[in-house]
């Protein structure tokens, strides 16, 4: 992935509260990094994938984050569940007629 450098100014009582929330340790771009893809995925202007790799995280540790702030990392819709109900039955019926 290409890259391109910026900057930004942020109070330094936003800079405090990231510091803060994130494992110590871990450097201030990388904790906003991970903050800005965990935005960016809950908005749906990226993909899990593309998250991760802002995030600079495997993909399973970057899921395992979301997980850990109750954020789903795959939508499963009302439609889905339908559809899978469904198809159960389907092949329930199917079964029961052999």
């Amino acid at each position: 992935m290409s890259q391109r450098l910026i900057s930004m100014n942020l109070p330094e009582d936003v800079l405090y509260e990231i510091d803060a929330l994130h494992p110590q340790g871990q450097a201030i771009e990388g904790k906003l990094k991970l903050n800005l893809a965990i935005g960016l995925f809950v908005s749906k202007d990226i993909s899990l994938g593309k998250a991760s790799e802002l995030a600079e995280k495997p993909l399973s540790e970057f899921v395992s984050i979301l997980n850990h702030l109750n954020l789903p990392a795959v939508e499963y819709t009302d439609e889905m569940y339908d559809d899978d109900m469904k198809f159960k039955n389907s092949y329930k019926n199917k079964r029961t007629k052999s």
